[in-house]
C-alpha cells in the first residue's frame, strides 16, 4: 500500500519513514539469524532517515536501539548521545512525560549506564503511572536490549503493569460469608490484580468485580447471553437483592461483552463465555507484557478439581442447592468452520483453526446451535456473510470463537478486523493468525 503511494523511502516525509520502519522492526522481531539482523539494519537506517528531518527523540532513539540490535554498538552509541542532545535541547518536546522520560532510560542503557537507566526509567513510570500500554511497548523494547547487552532484566518487574485474571465462581453463597470476601480481596491485593474478566453472576462474582473495583481495577464483563436475560437466570433468581449490585457494576464496568450464541445461560453458554473470557483475558496481558491468572471461588466442601499453575481456587459457603429455581434450556453450540467448499463441524476451536489454516483459503470460525434439523438459516447466513469479507488467505472469527480459541492456544494472535454489517445486524469479526 505504501508503494502505490510512493511513499516508500521518503526522503520527506517523516511519518510515512517511521511506519515504514516499525513494519519492519516487527518483521526482524518475527526472524533469525542473518535475516533478522539486516532487517534491524534496514530498520534502523529508516528511523535515522526520519530523525534527521527534525531531530525527534521518537525516530532516533529507535534507530539507536535497532543499530545495536543489529550488531552496530559504535553506531547505536552515537545516536544515543544524539537522542540525549536532542532531550536536553528541547525538553518541551510534543510527547508524553512518560515517553521523553522513557526514552531517556532506553539512551542511557545504551551508553551503559544501568543505574540511571533504572532511575530514569522509574521516574517516567511515577509521571503517568496508569499508562500501561506505554510500559508494556517500553518492557518489550528493553528486554530486547537486556539481552543483547547480556544484562539481566529482572529490575524491569518492577514497573510491570499490574496483573490480569479470569474470574468465576459460586453462586448460591452465603451473603455474610465475610471470610470468603476478605479472601479474594487479599488475592487481589497480594497479586496485584489491576484488570479482571468474567461474568457477573450472583454471589461470588459480583465479590470479585467489587473488590476488583475497590482497589481501583478494570472491569470487562463478559456474559454468555444478553444482559436482560443473564440477570433474570443468573443474578435475581438466586436473590432479589443482587439485582441492583448487578447494575451497578454493569455502569461501571471499563468493557462489556455479551455473546449472541445463546438466549439463556444454560451450561453449555456458560462454558462458552468463560472460555471467552480467559482468551480475552490471556490476550490482554499479553498486549500488557504482564501475567495471566485465573480465580475460581468454589463451595467449602466442593472437591478440588484438577487445574492449571495460573489458577486460584478460594472456598465460600454455599446455601441451598446451588441449582436456581429452574433448569434453564440448553443448546450445546459446536466449533464450525466455513470455507468456499462447506461448512465443517469440529470437537474444539483449536480443531477447527488448524483445518482453516491447511485449507489455504478464506475461512471463518464461529459457533452454532446444531438442532435436529442441522445448521439453522440464520447460522447459515452469518457464516456466509463473514465469508464474504474475508480476504485471499485470511481466517476471520467471531469474537466467542476468536478468544475461545486464544484459551485453547496461547500462541494465536488475535486482531480486531472491523464490524460486519448484515441482515442481523452489526458485529465484530477478529483475524486469527
Amino acid at each position: 500500500m505504501m508503494a502505490e503511494h510512493g511513499l516508500l523511502d521518503s526522503d520527506t516525509d517523516q511519518r510515512a519513514l517511521t511506519l515504514q520502519a516499525r513494519l519492519v522492526k516487527d518483521q526482524a522481531k518475527r526472524a533469525n539469524g542473518a535475516e533478522r539482523v539486516r532487517l534491524f539494519s534496514e530498520s534502523a537506517a529508516l528511523y535515522a532517515k526520519a530523525g534527521a528531518l527534525d531531530d525527534g527523540s521518537y525516530p532516533l532513539i529507535n534507530a539507536a536501539s535497532l543499530s545495536l540490535l543489529a550488531g552496530k554498538p559504535a553506531q547505536s552509541q552515537k545516536l544515543a548521545r544524539d537522542v540525549l542532545a536532542a532531550l536536553d535541547a528541547n525538553p518541551d518536546e510534543a510527547e508524553t512525560p512518560y515517553w521523553l522520560g522513557a526514552t531517556r532510560a532506553e539512551a542511557l542503557l545504551l551508553l551503559g549506564d544501568e543505574l540511571g537507566a533504572r532511575r530514569a526509567l522509574r521516574q517516567a513510570v511515577d509521571r503517568q503511572p496508569a499508562a500501561y500500554q506505554d510500559h508494556a511497548a517500553t518492557l518489550g523494547q528493553f528486554e530486547l536490549l537486556c539481552q543483547e547487552l547480556n544484562i539481566d532484566s529482572a529490575w524491569l518487574d518492577q514497573i510491570r503493569p499490574p496483573k490480569v485474571i479470569q474470574f468465576c465462581g459460586l453462586m448460591h453463597t452465603d451473603a455474610h460469608d465475610a471470610a470468603a470476601q476478605d479472601e479474594i480481596a487479599s488475592f487481589l491485593e497480594r497479586e496485584n490484580i489491576g484488570f479482571g474478566y468474567g461474568a457477573l453472576a450472583a454471589g461470588a462474582d459480583i465479590w470479585i468485580a467489587e473488590a476488583l473495583l475497590e482497589r481501583g481495577g478494570e472491569l470487562h464483563a463478559v456474559l454468555p447471553c444478553e444482559p436482560a436475560a443473564f440477570r433474570e437466570h443468573s443474578v435475581t433468581a438466586v436473590d432479589f437483592s443482587w439485582g441492583d449490585r448487578f447494575d451497578r457494576l454493569m455502569d461501571q464496568a471499563d468493557g462489556f461483552t455479551a455473546l449472541s450464541d445463546a438466549v439463556v445461560p444454560g451450561a453449555a453458554a456458560v462454558r462458552r463465555g468463560d472460555e471467552t473470557a480467559v482468551g480475552m483475558a490471556l490476550h490482554h496481558a499479553a498486549s500488557l507484557r504482564t501475567e495471566f491468572k485465573r480465580l475460581r471461588v468454589m463451595g467449602s466442601s466442593d472437591a478440588q478439581p484438577l487445574l492449571s499453575d495460573a489458577t486460584t481456587v478460594l472456598k465460600a459457603r454455599r446455601i441451598g442447592d446451588g441449582h436456581g429455581p429452574t433448569r434453564l434450556p440448553d443448546h450445546p453450540a459446536v466449533p464450525v468452520m466455513a470455507t468456499g467448499q462447506g461448512i465443517a463441524q469440529f470437537g474444539t476451536m483449536a480443531e477447527a483453526y488448524r483445518a482453516s489454516q491447511d485449507s489455504r483459503e478464506p475461512a471463518v470460525l464461529g459457533y452454532a446451535i446444531i438442532q435436529d434439523a442441522g445448521l439453522s438459516s440464520f447460522e447459515k447466513q452469518r457464516l456466509t456473510a463473514m465469508l464474504d469479507c474475508a480476504e485471499k488467505g485470511q481466517s476471520l472469527a467471531t469474537q466467542a470463537a476468536a478468544f475461545a480459541l486464544k484459551s485453547e492456544d496461547t500462541s494465536v494472535n488475535v486482531e480486531v478486523a472491523g464490524d460486519m454489517r448484515w441482515s442481523g445486524g452489526i458485529m465484530p469479526l477478529f483475524a486469527i493468525s
